[in-house]
């Protein structure tokens, strides 16, 4: 799926975007393997009823793609990762930004979002970009 059809996709709830972060992880990933990983360091562990529960909404909402591989299912993302990632990044400049990328990047600098090395890259992606060149 292109990331021009990731935009057309429904919005995330913030538990729905923590799976999505894994799947993009580990993809294709089993049920099993994917509940391991969700639970990995949890206090209160959720059930595997509650997880397949996730897993077929994102599938109705078009975030998620499965494919039965014998006793398993697996599944992967429909959209790119970057697409996936830039549709939840527009829907955050919007709801908190007012649109503003430059409202977005300026909170993350003054907050201290960002590491030296980070700045550092966030500088020289600058440069790139302002000499017309893509990386």
């Amino acid at each position: 799926m292109s990331s021009k059809k990731a935009s057309a996709l429904p919005p995330l709830s913030p538990a729905e975007q923590a799976l999505m972060d894994l799947i993009w992880q580990k993809q294709p990933v089993s049920t099993g393997d994917l509940l391991q990983a969700v639970n990995d360091g949890r206090a209160e562990p959720i059930t595997r009823s509650t997880l397949q529960t996730q897993l077929t909404r994102l599938e109705a909402k078009g975030w998620l793609l499965s494919d039965d591989q014998g006793r398993a299912r697996l599944y992967r993302s429909a959209p790119s990762e970057k697409g996936g990632r830039g549709k939840v990044l527009a829907e955050l400049k919007q709801r908190f930004f007012g649109g503003s990328g430059l409202s977005l990047v300026r909170c993350l600098v003054e907050e201290g979002g960002l590491t030296d090395e980070e700045m550092t890259e966030l500088n020289q992606l600058i440069e790139t970009h302002r000499k017309g060149t893509r990386p």
